[in-house]
């Protein structure tokens, strides 16, 4: 992906924004490794129009437009060697580091929103799920806990044209549940569009705020997996989807639980043939 197409289309930029922007272009790994102040200084502008066009440009701070042109333009070796080289040393504070990502999700946490996710999708006569990459474990982990509640769960194809063949099962009040972590996927907007066209619920796992995108979900759930030049790690989205199992399952106020029993009644009747 180039650099470019992550800034906000349609704006009117200055000549020095378009300074940036050519900067970053042409030198996208350079760039991240420089403070706002490093870059204003190099380009001969000050740190406020780096601030004013990181926001003109679609995003909420500098921090921001630095995540979404380490997501655009890094590969995962890239990103895997700067996390060896600069990240933790041993298993303990890998995990340690990956408890203050917990934190930080937690903080950012939309209260409002996540409750509403857990009431659409325990409402929902269906869900589809979307994923790509990475996030195929956090939607196929969704999509085992819920069918477990019997709610009727599709994970739609992830990419080409047979999207279309499991987006088309979404009728009115259906939830689509669809992953953008650093960056929304075309697929995934065209999932939030067709699920606004028929009525459904469109639920987002991201990153960062879809601000000024000419695309939002009904429903953002914001994720924190570290800083641009990290391995990221999934466990922050898988804690969060576990815990929108739990908040569904509170909403099914008891039909879940009874699934459950159910399930137990089954595999006991059957461990002989088949041991657990």
């Amino acid at each position: 992906m180039s650099p470019t197409s992550l800034f906000k289309q349609g704006v009117m930029y200055t000549q020095a924004e378009h300074t940036i922007i050519d900067f970053i272009s042409a030198n996208p790994t350079e760039f991240l490794v420089m403070p706002i102040q490093q870059l204003a200084t190099r380009l001969g502008v000050s740190d406020a129009t780096v601030s004013r066009f990181a926001r003109h440009a679609g995003f909420r701070d500098f921090k921001e437009l630095k995540s979404a042109v380490a997501a655009g333009t890094l590969g995962p070796a890239e990103k895997m060697a700067a996390s060896i080289g600069d990240g933790p040393t041993s298993p303990q504070a890998f995990l340690e580091r990956q408890q203050n990502y917990l934190g930080v999700t937690s903080q950012r946490l939309n209260v409002q929103a996540f409750e509403r996710a857990a009431q659409a999708i325990a409402e929902a006569p269906s869900v589809l799920l979307h994923a790509k990459g990475a996030a195929a474990a956090c939607a196929e982990l969704l999509r085992f806990r819920l069918a477990r509640f019997g709610k009727w769960v599709e994970t739609v194809p992830a990419g080409g044209s047979e999207l279309f063949e499991g987006l088309v099962h979404a009728e009115p009040e259906s939830v689509v549940v669809t992953f953008g972590f650093q960056r929304l996927p075309e697929e995934s907007r065209i999932a939030i569009e067709y699920a606004r066209s028929v009525g459904a619920t469109s639920l987002l796992f991201t990153g960062r705020p879809q601000r000024g995108s000419s695309v939002q979900a009904d429903i953002e759930l914001l994720v924190y997996r570290g800083e641009p030049l990290e391995y990221h790690s999934m466990a922050s989205a898988v804690a969060l989807v576990d815990a929108l199992v739990v908040a569904v399952a509170a909403q099914l106020d008891g039909v879940a639980t009874q699934r459950l029993e159910s399930l137990r009644g089954l595999k006991r009747t059957y461990e002989s043939v088949l041991p657990r």
